[in-house]
């Protein structure tokens, strides 16, 4: 499907085979972000495409992992707009369909959780009006499902669409949230009375409480390898609590540091939320000092507790877990899944191998950010990628530039850098990476010279 603007009239707008080109890999809240800051930020015509094989564009999967039922990121931190911060606020309180929906916190709208889908309808309302206001760009969506990227011959890259032939591209945004993966969930044979959740983390505990609203779910088994679940949000929102403390150099001395002002924020009343907002603040600059054996001690021993602290649940979802927790409605295990039948699962308990049955399981676990997927593996054979250290992603910049490659015309978006940039799979970090990587795409553009008749020129260093 191809879209132009309805204020389109210029022919040579329409001329694709005179414009930059431009690819997205996915077309949820990261790919549509994207699309987005490009709108806002190439002066230049270029020739969009978004590929993704489904049909379905669901604006909020990559930022819940995937969809969940409530987002759990206040309303005060969800504007695609980085220099208007409160342009979601705004628009919920001009909206009356959504607006007579919300309860809003005591202390403002802005402070209160909202459903995904009332964030999927006003991003895609904001991707709109952003593509009516450029005449001069085409924009096409794509169902084929993208395998492979390699560079071009030519120049740029080459993206392979299943068997066909490849078609070649300027730069290319790979926006697949949290990796291109096959549905999860293993149906039950009959009607399903028992189930297991597999994970420990937010989309996992989204799951199992969903799972108990259907009345013919009766017990739900959460299985957490590392025995955490996701913490919550204060009651009333607060901000990054700095210190004027210089933090420690070292992982030891970080951790340290930040269980000791959370310990002093509790006992003053105020709260660890806002300590490890602060501290989430100034994690990248700490995270570029850590030495490789520091970060793979990381990922071992700290990642766990670090992002049940950092992703949260709202106070109202967090309730009705440690409620469902104490009902037994919920039972909460510590181990690993080793095998998942139709009929349950195996389980590597701390005592030893156990069989956990159940009518449905659904798996719900933290994959690496598509790095096992065939697309991302091209990356890395061809040179145009790396891994990080911790196996979660792809090595990026603050841009989403991969560092592999030579021409930076190749970026992987928002949850795939995760192992380079802490935080970078919420919502203002996205926002800014993507204007950011617009920026970028804009300097090579806006540096071009125009087109040679006859002879297209994409506007890319050592691109013609």
């Amino acid at each position: 499907m191809t879209l132009f603007s309805s204020r389109s009239s210029k022919p040579e707008s329409r001329d694709a085979d005179h414009l930059a080109r431009i690819a997205i890999v996915g077309r949820g809240f990261t790919g549509i972000m994207t699309a987005i800051g490009l709108f806002k930020k190439v002066e230049r015509p270029f020739h969009l495409v978004m590929f993704d094989p489904r049909a379905k564009i669901d604006i909020s999967d990559g930022i819940s992992q995937p969809a969940s039922t409530v987002l759990t990121s206040r309303v005060r931190d969800l504007s695609v707009d980085p220099k208007v911060p409160d342009d979601f606020r705004r628009w919920l309180e001009k909206d009356d369909t959504w607006r007579d929906r919300l309860t809003a916190d005591s202390a403002g709208l802005e402070h209160a959780f909202v459903p995904g889908e009332i964030f999927s309808t006003y991003v895609y309302k904001r991707f709109s009006e952003a593509l009516m206001d450029r005449p001069d760009v085409i924009v096409q969506f794509g169902s084929d499902a993208v395998t492979a990227i390699d560079r071009h011959p030519g120049g740029g890259y080459s993206v392979v669409l299943g068997t066909q032939q490849p078609t070649r591209f300027d730069a290319v945004f790979l926006a697949t949230g949290y990796g291109l993966r096959e549905p999860s969930d293993v149906a039950p044979a009959g009607e399903a009375q028992s189930a297991v959740v597999i994970g420990g983390g937010i989309h996992a505990v989204d799951r199992a409480l969903g799972l108990l609203s259907d009345t013919r779910i009766s017990h739900v088994t959460l299985v957490s390898e590392s025995g955490f679940l996701p913490q919550s949000h204060a009651p009333a929102a607060v901000g990054a609590v700095l210190t004027d403390q210089p933090m420690p150099r070292t992982l030891r001395g970080a951790f340290r540091f930040l269980r000791e002002a959370a310990s002093r924020a509790d006992l003053e009343g105020s709260g660890w939320q806002g300590i490890m907002n602060g501290f989430r603040s100034r994690a990248r600059d700490l995270w570029t000092g850590l030495t490789p054996e520091e970060r793979a001690r990381f990922k071992r021993h700290v990642k766990a507790i670090y992002d049940s602290h950092r992703n949260r649940l709202p106070p109202e979802h967090y309730q009705r877990l440690h409620h469902a927790i104490a009902s037994g409605a919920i039972a909460v295990r510590k181990g690993k899944v080793n095998c998942i039948a139709t009929n349950g699962v195996l389980f590597s308990a701390p005592t030893g191998l156990e069989v956990l049955p159940a009518d449905l399981t659904i798996d719900c676990r933290f994959r690496p950010s598509g790095t096992d997927s065939p697309l991302v593996r091209s990356l890395i054979v061809a040179g145009l990628a790396t891994r990080d250290e911790l196996e979660i992603g792809i090595v990026v910049d603050e841009c989403g530039r991969t560092e592999a490659n030579a021409l930076h015309g190749l970026f992987a978006m928002g949850p795939l850098g995760l192992g380079s940039l802490p935080d970078i799979d919420l919502v203002p970090q996205i926002v800014q990476q993507s204007h950011a990587a617009a920026s970028v795409v804009n300097g090579w553009i806006g540096g071009a010279d125009k087109a040679i008749p006859g002879k297209v020129r994409s506007g890319f260093p050592g691109i013609e």
